[in-house]
């Protein structure tokens, strides 16, 4: 079957090293299974409050990081020799939102892989939240996604 015409593999990445580590693992697998690689990178809208013009360069800013977590994700498909279709989403409360709708419109995947956590402080020391939140929600709504975690790798000392 050609990697065209396969079911993609979903990674959700934020930049945070797990989802990297997530991008890798999705990268193998889909070498060895003939599949292309879809990557999310979700941009959260912020609302600054009464100053339009904080709330656009805020905007600007974080779509300029994801496009940039985007040109990496497709940099490393190209040397891992995968075809990496980007997707910058958008949602205006959790990512997971933004995922979970990209999810129910996009048509068969073969499987989500995300990291364990990403850019959270407290998220760091449990299951992300992002993560969680799709877990259970996919579950919650029946979505045919089985979903994959990479764990993030501890540190060398």
């Amino acid at each position: 079957m050609a990697a065209t015409q396969a079911k993609p593999i979903l990674v959700a990445v934020d930049g945070s090293e797990p989802s990297w580590q997530a991008l890798e693992t999705a990268l193998q697998l889909a070498k060895l299974m003939d599949r292309p690689v879809e990557v999310l990178h979700v941009v959260q809208r912020v609302s600054a409050g009464y100053f339009s013009f904080i709330d656009r360069h805020l905007r600007e800013e974080q779509e300029a990081y994801g496009s940039k977590v985007l040109a990496e994700a497709q940099e490393r498909g190209k040397k891992a020799g995968v075809p990496v279709a980007p997707h910058l989403l958008e949602s205006g409360k959790d990512p997971s939102a933004a995922i979970l709708s990209y999810l129910e419109q996009a048509g068969p995947v073969k499987f989500l892989v995300l990291g364990t956590y990403g850019h959270g402080f407290v998220a760091r020391h449990i299951l992300g939240s992002v993560t969680e939140r799709l877990i259970r929600e996919v579950a919650t709504r029946g979505l045919p996604v089985p979903i994959l975690i990479v764990p993030g790798k501890a540190a060398e000392s």
